[in-house]
């Protein structure tokens, strides 16, 4: 796919603010991560996800995280359910309302909280819901695949160098991505963004912009600005009838679309801030980057 289509494409499905909406439905977006060493992930692809144009975000994060998250922003919606006693039965619920999930930011590698977020997945599946997985979450599932397995909605999985070198020899080379399943989308973050997955018709790869800057936190911006767009582009369809190819084109023109706009802002606080740049200062940039890709 050539950038100008893709461009066209997302531009096609970005809602208009021309006052017929309500609230809600421009994406209400789950952000399942956030831990007592963990909590500035979770912000920062939660307000990302905003900030590029959904509605609500919800944070499902630990006791020991939620004060500290609220505190970071008035915009988050944070429940601090992840180390309940009954945490599956009392975050399921919720699941309901959501367009797009992250999993991952901010998660940490407990083994309790791998185990209510494994069951977590299995909800997400059975309600059909798009998945994003991230960093820890990650990890998680290049621990156990079958998590993935047979999933009929959407999931993109975005995982850095060395992240991308784990998953690959779990499945025995990064040729055989591909049989991870048709509805699984794989974004290979770095100095070149790509993506794997079983549709060439989806496939693409981009160094556009961005910086030599490598700090925290940049990955969460991205996650969350994926979560965001996926919604727009499966907002209209039928998601239990939308073919496999559909569906990855829909992941893969998600990553293209949250990949350029990332690294536009990433360029520009760059050009401001050069070495003393961190993940905050991205985000100052999303509504200027976001109006010169693809306008209002």
């Amino acid at each position: 796919m050539d950038k100008s289509s893709m461009i066209q494409k997302v531009k096609s499905y970005i809602p208009p603010l021309d006052g017929s909406s309500h609230k809600g439905q421009a994406g209400r977006i789950g952000i399942i991560g956030g831990s007592l060493e963990y909590t500035g992930a979770p912000y920062f692809a939660g307000i990302s996800a905003l900030k590029v144009g959904a509605d609500l975000v919800h944070v499902f994060c630990t006791s020991s995280a939620a004060t500290v998250i609220k505190s970071y922003s008035p915009e988050l919606i944070v429940h601090p359910l992840l180390d309940h006693p009954n945490a599956v039965n009392d975050i399921s619920p919720w699941l309901d309302r959501l367009h797009a999930i992250v999993i991952g930011p901010g998660l940490g590698r407990q083994n309790k909280t791998f185990e209510v977020v494994s069951e977590l997945i299995k909800t997400i599946k059975s309600k059909n819901i798009p998945l994003v997985v991230d960093a820890d979450g990650l990890f998680l599932i290049t621990q156990n695949l079958d998590l993935i397995r047979d999933f009929n909605s959407p999931v993109i999985l975005t995982p850095n160098k060395i992240e991308f070198e784990r998953l690959c020899e779990k499945v025995n080379g990064y040729s055989e991505l591909n049989k991870l399943g048709e509805n699984i989308v794989v974004f290979k973050k770095g100095q070149t963004d790509e993506i794997f997955c079983a549709s060439n018709v989806a496939q693409w790869k981009s160094n556009e912009g961005g910086s030599g800057r490598r700090c925290g936190g940049q990955g969460d911006v991205l996650s969350g600005s994926i979560a965001t767009f996926l919604h727009w582009m499966t907002s209209n369809e039928d998601k239990f009838n939308m073919s496999p190819a559909d569906k990855s084109i829909a992941s893969s023109i998600s990553c293209y679309a949250a990949s350029i706009l990332v690294r536009k802002c990433n360029e520009k606080a760059f050009r401001i801030y050069g070495r003393s740049m961190v993940a905050g200062d991205m985000i100052e940039f999303i509504h200027e980057a976001f109006q010169e890709l693809y306008g209002e």
